[in-house]
């Protein structure tokens, strides 16, 4: 990107910043330096989780990397801290934690080399409970909503994460199986027609109330799922993550979200400081993009059959297209041509004569037009329920 280009998108955001308050941000335009990316939420329930990465801004087509040597510490405004954190992989970093007091504060620290970082001390908001996820079929697909009610807190700023599963099955079903000796039909632990995908919600969603008389949401729309979509094909789960967050928080994800929206990818690059709340101590000049917040989270989930619906859901999948049609192996064929083509799979037994006892063919399809776990798993989430 053009250098007068990145001071128009710093001014058209300096812009938005000063609807809310005066900000005058020092920018230093330096595509090679990597910017530090914090994410996570200390949860006064028990157990954090932090990530840790970083970028370049603005012109580099680099991805964002990992940070795998940090050293994390929450602090409460006490003077006690909590160190016991583990990292998973990928810069996922996870504090073990019983319940935390909710009247006290609390800020993360972060140690990466030489370098250290600390966000603000920050008290606790308690999000009140979901109290409804509803769905509607609309004209172009479907559509989630979310409720809720505060009466014993005074944010009236929320964000909502979501985590979605589905049970799908190929164009294409096989009730046979080449066991290596001969086609057989299959077994039920041998089921290659029903897995199971999951997501995350990528966009950031966020709402508030503060033009209401009332810190109450009524059905927030929090997922659109467009039709033909595999989601619906035969049930869906999804478990929605409701924060309540400061109104510091609420107009920092909402840059994030412009940028995310103008750019396509939050973190990908950054045309704008953010007015982040944790900064690095070892050189006040560094930027650093984050949000510490602490607080609990309230999550409801829910399940939709495509049995439920007033009108059929029609399902159509790219990755299937070119899947229309089986192929035909002679009996006395099978056993060779399925040994050396194990991409090919039985699908079928054909009978070409009303007399014969035995297949005289087979139908067979390949893999991935038949075999369900080429994109998911045949064992189902821990918390999926069928009825």
């Amino acid at each position: 990107m053009k250098t007068h280009l990145k001071i128009l998108i710093y001014m058209f955001l300096g812009t938005l910043l000063s609807c809310q308050e005066p900000y005058v941000a020092e920018y230093t335009i330096d595509d090679n330096t990597p910017v530090l990316i914090v994410e996570g939420f200390i949860n006064v329930d028990g157990n954090s989780q932090f990530k840790l990465s970083e970028t370049v801004p603005l012109s580099s087509e680099n991805a964002v990397s990992a940070i795998k040597n940090a050293s994390l510490t929450i602090e409460l405004s006490d003077g006690s801290k909590i160190n016991s954190v583990s990292h998973f992989g990928e810069g996922k970093y996870l504090f073990e934690h019983p319940a935390l007091p909710r009247d006290k504060e609390y800020r993360l620290h972060v140690k990466i080399g030489t370098k250290e970082y600390r966000s603000n001390f920050v008290a606790p908001l308690i999000s009140p409970e979901i109290t409804s996820i509803d769905w509607a079929q609309v004209s172009d697909g479907l559509e989630i909503y979310t409720s809720t009610k505060n009466a014993d807190s005074n944010s009236p700023y929320y964000r909502w994460e979501f985590e979605e599963n589905w049970r799908f099955s190929p164009p294409l079903r096989s009730v046979l199986i080449y066991d290596g000796s001969s086609v057989r039909f299959r077994n039920a632990q041998e089921n290659i027609t029903f897995c199971y995908l999951d997501n995350k919600s990528s966009d950031i969603l966020l709402g508030n109330t503060e033009s209401l008389g009332t810190n109450a949401i009524s059905k927030q729309k929090i997922q659109h799922i467009p039709s033909l979509s595999e989601k619906l094909q035969y049930r869906y789960s999804i478990l929605v993550k409701q924060y309540s967050i400061s109104r510091e928080s609420f107009l920092y994800w909402s840059i994030l979200k412009k940028n995310s929206e103008s750019i396509g990818d939050i973190f990908g690059s950054m045309p704008s400081e953010l007015n982040s709340n944790i900064k690095s101590i070892t050189n006040e000049r560094e930027p650093v993009i984050g949000m510490i917040e602490a607080g609990n989270v309230s999550t409801k989930r829910i399940f939709i059959n495509q049995l439920d619906f007033e009108y059929p859901w029609v399902v159509q999948n790219p990755f299937y297209s070119g899947c229309r049609e089986v192929f035909e192996i002679p009996a006395w064929q099978a056993n060779g041509f399925f040994r050396d083509s194990p991409n090919a799979i039985p699908v079928y037994e054909i009978f070409k004569c009303e007399s014969c006892p035995y297949p005289t063919d087979y139908a067979f399809a390949y893999k991935e037009c038949v075999d369900c776990r080429v994109r998911g798993s045949v064992t189902p989430p821990d918390f999926w329920l069928d009825n």
